[in-house]
């Protein structure tokens, strides 16, 4: 976790575009220090006649939504910097296509997320370097309480 969704009709970004958008949110998360392997982004094309925008199909518009278990924002200028980042990565790719994007961020409660089973060692930094240097959740003493 986090996790990137987005709702789109068919055709809407290219497999290359759909690579870019998920390899810079990865780049995004790692650069926060949350393992590449945490990070998840969805692309679901809805099938035709199945996503309107402004009662308009097919639409020029796509929806996202963004869920986060493993950190919260801590203060509102790291939220409006996040923010920033975030258009800074579907902007030059939406914008160009005429594209109408909206999203949400969502924050999760931490002690409900479960990779595995295991509570993700976000407390733990010894057990979180491991898991980020093998890209794979490692079982740890009190991880499944």
């Amino acid at each position: 976790m986090p996790r990137w969704t987005f709702e789109l009709a068919p055709n809407t970004l290219t497999k290359e575009e759909k690579g870019i958008i998920a390899r810079n949110v990865t780049d995004l998360y790692t650069s926060y220090g949350i393992p590449a392997f945490w990070v998840n982004v969805f692309f679901h094309e809805n099938g035709e006649y199945n996503f309107y925008s402004g009662g308009e199909y097919p639409p020029k518009a796509v929806f996202f939504h963004l869920d986060h278990a493993a950190k919260q924002v801590d203060s509102e200028e790291v939220r409006k910097q996040f923010i920033i980042k975030v258009n800074d990565i579907v902007r030059p790719i939406f914008d160009p296509k005429g594209i109408k994007w909206e999203y949400n961020i969502y924050e999760h409660p931490k002690d409900n997320w479960r990779i595995n089973g295991m509570i993700p060692p976000v407390e733990h930094p010894e057990v979180l370097k491991k898991w980020t240097e093998k890209s794979a959740p490692i079982p740890y003493e009190g991880a499944y309480l």
